[in-house]
């Protein structure tokens, strides 16, 4: 169990350096595209937004990962009845949250498309609806592979109780 769950874990971190890096890439674009010669002032604040957002979170992960790590090895090494009932518990309740973050940023991906291309008369609007759905589409991608993680890390759970 040890070994799936740093795995499991080994994987949070290398999440966390990725919205790193998503968040640095899109920092950078933010700034190229604040810019006045490209006209998309309102696509650059929308994604400088989101990649202070990512960069938060991802240096969040990234913090959090090691001290939970350390205490639930303690905690399976001293206790592992309350460690199997308590963390799949926690990872039921994770696993359940994506379904529902999912359908949000699939909804978040179909309303800015919808708007970007409803409303392509106001730039401003279609600058925030590109920006949306940039950050929308990464994060569903992003969010699948953390679910699908999840679930084999839940699965090892479930078949040690």
């Amino acid at each position: 169990m040890r070994e799936v769950m740093l795995a499991y874990f080994a994987g949070e971190k290398q999440a966390a350096l990725a919205l790193l890096a998503a968040g640095t890439l899109a920092l950078a674009a933010a700034a190229l595209l604040l810019l006045p010669r490209w006209g998309l002032r309102s696509l650059g604040v929308t994604l400088g937004v989101f990649a202070l957002v990512l960069l938060a979170i991802g240096v969040g992960l990234y913090l959090r990962t090691g001290p939970q790590v350390d205490q639930l090895q303690q905690q399976l090494a001293s206790a592992a009845a309350s460690f199997f009932s308590e963390e799949t518990a926690r990872m039921q309740r994770v696993q359940r949250n994506f379904v529902v973050i999912e359908l949000a940023e699939l909804g978040v991906i179909i309303v800015s498309a919808a708007l970007a291309i409803g409303l392509k008369e106001r730039p401003g609007v279609v600058g925030v609806a590109l920006g949306l759905l940039i950050n929308a589409t990464f994060l569903l991608c992003f969010d699948l592979v953390a679910e699908r993680r999840g679930a084999v890390y839940l699965e090892q759970l479930l078949s040690q109780r």
